[in-house]
């Protein structure tokens, strides 16, 4: 699976601190924390008052913001960023850190297992003895393993946007614009984050860097990712309420969702999958591969007179 980044609009880098060092030497950000961050209660400004979203320091900028941060990344419900185009630009392109991701390695064979049973009539000791027997097959994980692709993603992310047949071309600021314009209850805008790679280059050289250590068996891989999206949210009390876990539940147990789920993916349809960040990996599959061989190699414990063929 190999994506190539389109004509794109570069996004402004958020101020970096002294980070770690990338696998080329190259400097990277510090890593993104997966701690959550702190609910900031935010009022909107008293009337007369003015707020430059462009020259304010990041951290003022945050600190006058109503945010979370989980393992998939920042969301928001703020009032500014839903009334003020220069906030929404400032904050995604402070929130667009690169994607983490990893590459999930495991081996497993499959084994048939024959289960036999006797039964009797309880009623009628004298009957005979009746036997059955069941085959199940049952996958048996021989190793697992993770690799880190992080360091190897460049700490910068390209803005820009997808156009399906049909559509009308925008970019980014009119898209951006248009969000904050449309009065629309249930809007939510979101940044997908893509880290560009020759997946299936991968799959390719791993597989068969395993297999030359004589395994036999199925190996499976796959790239688990994170921080891999921005949101901002309709800040009115009908979304809140809206996106409440209880009224998720409540819809849930009372079927309600049947109607409420596609009313709100038609809200939200205009602004998703629009906006996307790509970030490139700076290793080749073969050199990302070569890099950790030894590793891989080491994590491959089997024996083969434990696993049949």
């Amino acid at each position: 699976m190999h994506s190539e980044a389109g004509t794109s609009q570069a996004a402004l880098d958020p101020a970096h601190t002294q980070g770690e060092t990338g696998p080329f030497g190259k400097a990277l950000s510090p890593r993104p924390s997966e701690e959550h961050q702190p609910l900031i209660t935010y009022s909107p400004p008293l009337p007369g008052t003015y707020r430059d979203a462009d020259t304010m320091s990041s951290r003022d900028f945050f600190a006058s913001l109503e945010y979370k941060r989980t393992g998939k990344g920042y969301s928001s419900n703020d009032w500014w960023l839903n009334t003020n185009v220069c906030a929404l630009r400032r904050f995604i392109n402070e929130c667009n850190e690169r994607p983490r991701v990893s590459v999930e390695v495991v081996g497993s064979h499959t084994e048939e297992r024959v289960t036999e049973t006797i039964s009797t009539d309880s009623r009628n000791p004298n009957d005979r003895m009746q036997r059955m027997t069941s085959t199940s097959r049952d996958t048996v994980v021989d190793f697992r393993f993770s690799l880190e692709l992080t360091p190897f993603i460049h700490s910068k992310g390209t803005l820009h946007m997808t156009h399906t047949p049909g559509s009308e071309p925008m970019d980014i600021d009119e898209f951006l614009q248009t969000y904050v314009e449309t009065d629309n209850v249930l809007k939510q805008l979101q940044v997908t984050k893509k880290a560009i790679w020759d997946y299936d280059a991968v799959r390719t050289e791993i597989t068969k860097l395993v297999k030359s250590t004589g395994y036999p068996h199925s190996v499976h891989i796959t790239f688990p990712m994170g921080n891999d999206c921005i949101k901002i949210k309709s800040h009115s009390v009908v979304s809140r309420v809206w996106r409440h876990p209880v009224t998720s539940f409540l819809c849930f147990v009372s079927c309600a969702c049947l109607l409420g789920w596609p009313v709100e993916r038609a809200a939200t349809q205009k602004w998703r999958n629009k906006l996307m960040s790509d970030f490139v990996v700076l290793a080749s599959p073969r050199d990302y591969v070569q890099r950790h061989a030894e590793f891989i190699r080491g994590q491959i414990a089997w024996s083969p007179q434990t696993l049949p063929v």
